[in-house]
């Protein structure tokens, strides 16, 4: 169906030089490239560009997470991983000499296995729709390797380069990270440095970077030193909110958060959601023992950012920090119609409302409120930001730190409206090579609990079309037998006629 983005036509005459980027020596004797795109297509393969040790897998990690949170289903595919199951660890950096006829067709060889995964993968499930695939991809040849075997497939091809010139970080990130991966498992350290330093230097007999001259018609984004772009040729808006995510990020820093709800409030404690009330005894006692905790722990300069209602005020006046910035995007999900109720009472009150949150909580929007979607929008300037940070404090609500911890931990949009975040808790986030851990510091001060576990879909489906037969609904009727059956239909038939 689609023509591949971008044919090498057979070269006559000179052949190119690998290294070069001068126009004069690598267009000589070959013809143009020439590419047909498909436009808005749902399926996207972003193949990073690189020498390695320049922050690749962090950045195709990263983007992935983000990718993810923002509701575009995305994986990486870093081939590392795959050329170790493959052909095996411990490959010296004579296995990556381009001059290495044996080690370049066993590398040809796992990149068209990746390929061939990737591929897959996206006829697995429709909803699959960014596949990262993590490797150097230095030389035109292995990228037009991907240009051939993606776009026939109907998937749009998008190239991100990582350029970096500080030997300081080069070295850094080797020893920090390349060293503990399984083909230096129990090397000297020393050694293992040589030996992947020797490696980046085959690599760079054959690196051919992206350039505007050769590379005009292609989709790509160039990142120079962490601080410098150059995007080109970017097509819709996945590609777009990609290019917006990597200027906002700084890839060597290390960003730790803590993470805590307000106080318990005295709708806690009534076991209501929503409002903006004050904060009880305990709720009380709480914020003085994370003022406490902040001395503790030299935390006192630390910013902390905070939502405007009362009972996230009230916590942050009993801290010691006087950098406290409050922000009306943090604010508790509004739940609308149903703000000041109990989940009893929301049941009772709007019992096929409540049945549908249970069904789809991510996506439900409340009456008059909004949806863990709505949430995770309205977040997107503040996980920019905390990108930026070394150290800050958030002290706001449940639904809200949710979706930021599900942001962190790269939890699916099903996983993020059932995290706990108990009260009277601070959440420690700390970042790891490709992920971030996280730790609950708890300081024993009693709270309500104010979690609701997932309903099982059996009990949902139970419940709604209880409801459907006791308001007369008559394509309903004679349905009972598929409760324990496939109802999907039915289901999701109902949900769409409540949505609209």
């Amino acid at each position: 169906m689609f023509e591949t983005q971008r044919k090498l036509v057979k070269e006559t005459g000179r052949t190119r030089t690998p290294a070069s980027d001068n126009l004069m020596e690598t267009e000589l004797g070959r013809e143009r490239y020439t590419r047909s795109l498909p436009m808005n297509c749902p399926k996207q393969c972003y193949a990073m560009v690189g020498l390695p040790a320049r922050g690749k897998s962090y950045i195709a990690h990263r983007l992935a997470r983000y990718l993810n949170w923002i509701g575009t289903k995305s994986k990486v595919f870093n081939v590392g991983q795959y050329r170790r199951r493959l052909v095996g660890v411990n490959m010296t950096y004579d296995y990556y000499d381009p001059f290495n006829t044996t080690g370049a067709q066993s590398r040809r060889m796992v990149a068209n296995h990746v390929l061939d995964t990737i591929i897959e993968w996206f006829k697995e499930d429709a909803d699959n729709a960014v596949a990262i695939l993590d490797a150097t991809n230095t030389t035109r040849d292995r990228r037009d390797l991907i240009l051939e075997r993606c776009p026939p497939e109907g998937i749009q091809v998008m190239f991100i380069e990582s350029v970096l010139d500080d030997t300081f970080i080069e070295e850094r990130n080797i020893r920090e990270h390349k060293l503990r991966c399984p083909d230096y498992q129990g090397c000297d350290p020393d050694d293992a440095f040589n030996d992947f330093s020797k490696r980046i230097e085959n690599y760079k007999k054959a690196y051919e970077t992206l350039c505007l001259n050769l590379d005009r018609e292609l989709s790509f984004i160039r990142v120079s030193n962490i601080t410098q772009f150059h995007i080109n040729n970017l097509i819709g808006t996945v590609q777009s909110k990609s290019a917006y995510f990597l200027m906002n990020i700084r890839p060597h820093t290390k960003t730790t958060l803590y993470l805590s709800r307000h106080g318990e409030s005295q709708f806690n404690e009534l076991a209501k959601i929503g409002g903006d009330t004050n904060l009880t005894d305990n709720g009380v006692r709480y914020a003085k023992k994370l003022g406490k905790f902040l001395l503790e722990n030299n935390l006192t300069d630390i910013p902390v950012w905070t939502s405007i209602m009362k009972r996230t005020i009230e916590t942050c006046s009993h801290l010691p920090n006087q950098n406290v910035q409050r922000y009306k995007c943090l604010n508790e999900i509004d739940a609308g119609r149903c703000d000041g109720l109990t989940y009893k009472e929301i049941e009772e009150t709007y019992p096929e409302e409540f049945a549908l949150r249970d069904l789809d909580k991510y996506n439900y929007r409340y009456p008059q409120g909004e949806s863990y979607q709505d949430v995770c929008c309205r977040l997107e300037p503040i996980i920019m930001d905390l990108e930026k940070q070394d150290q800050v404090l958030l002290i706001c609500h449940q639904a809200v730190l949710r979706c930021i911890v599900g942001y962190f931990l790269n939890l699916s949009t099903d996983e993020i409206p059932y995290i706990k975040i108990p009260l009277h808790t601070v959440i420690k986030i700390t970042p790891l090579a490709y992920g971030c851990e996280k730790e609950e510091i708890s300081f024993g001060v009693e709270s309500s609990v104010t979690h609701r576990d997932k309903q099982t879909q059996e009990s949902i489906e139970r419940r709604l079309l209880a409801l459907d037969i006791s308001n007369g609904d008559s394509s309903f009727v004679g349905h009972e037998e598929e409760i324990n059956g496939n109802n999907e239909d039915v289901v999701s038939d109902r949900v769409v006629m409540m949505a609209s």
